[in-house]
């Protein structure tokens, strides 16, 4: 009898542990977007949305990172396009004192306007890995807070004995 409650306790302990670990979330940057991954593999779009349909935080958070993140390229390269066609300007030429003199024209309200969308872009970018980032860590909170059965043992020691018979101690 001693031997099943032994076995009993193992195992729920040993559930306990695996449990915690295979649901939890990773998240990793790679170059402009971040993955997230559950147990070494990546998730799809559609898998992770079914993982977070009970918990409307997350998803919430993470429908608006996924959706900002093609937007904060595209703002990115046509904010320095622009400032490169402002920097570049277009040819003038105008007479003084009886001589043409060629010059560039260039426009500082253009270079402004293209300084701003790429600082902009990324600015969005960043928000969108960030809030892929926080979906995964309110969700890996909110397993945390779920408590498994054997949540309030705190340590547990199996082995030999000093005088050769097993013992177990378990600390609450």
């Amino acid at each position: 009898m001693k031997s099943l409650a032994v076995l009993l306790i193992l195992v729920v302990i040993s559930l306990h542990t695996s449990a915690q670990n295979l649901d939890t979330l990773t998240t990793k940057r790679v170059f402009i977007t971040t993955k997230i991954y559950r147990n070494g593999f990546k998730l799809s779009h559609s898998k992770i949305l079914s993982i977070y349909k009970d918990t409307w935080q997350p998803k919430v958070k993470y429908k608006w990172g996924y959706y900002m993140n093609p937007v904060a390229p595209v703002l990115t390269i046509a904010g320095v396009g622009l400032a490169a066609i402002a920097l570049k300007g277009h040819n003038a030429t105008a007479m003084v004192k009886g001589r043409e003199v060629q010059y560039k024209i260039r426009s500082l309200p253009k270079l402004l306007i293209g300084i701003g969308l790429a600082g902009a872009g990324l600015c969005i970018m960043e928000s969108s890995n960030e809030l892929i980032q926080h979906s995964a860590d309110i969700y890996n909170a909110k397993l945390k807070n779920k408590k498994p059965l054997a949540a309030f043992i705190q340590k547990v020691d199996f082995g030999f004995t000093e005088s050769n018979g097993i013992g177990l101690t378990l600390r609450f």
